[in-house]
């Protein structure tokens, strides 16, 4: 193969990479685990769901706790 056929083909596969949209050439998944087999155990799922909700329930009673001893300090400051 001579100098000017080689610089040739190489010309005309560079012109090739480069026009290739990106997606084509690589995509990664949009977000980890997208297409993973992964299933959790339902036990496991639920248990953190129950505690969950008795993180947020105890957040709420701290809440209102917290509520109440302002109304009661805002009555006995007006007395």
């Amino acid at each position: 193969m001579t100098l000017v056929n080689s610089a040739k083909c190489f010309l005309v596969v560079s012109l090739l990479a480069t026009s290739l949209p990106v997606a084509a050439i690589a995509k990664p998944n949009g977000y980890p685990g997208e297409n993973s087999t992964y299933n959790p155990d339902p036990a496991e799922v639920a248990k953190r769901k129950a505690e969950r909700a008795k993180r947020i329930d105890a957040r709420k009673k701290r809440r209102e706790e917290k509520r109440l001893e302002r109304l009661n300090r805002k009555k006995n400051r007006s007395n």
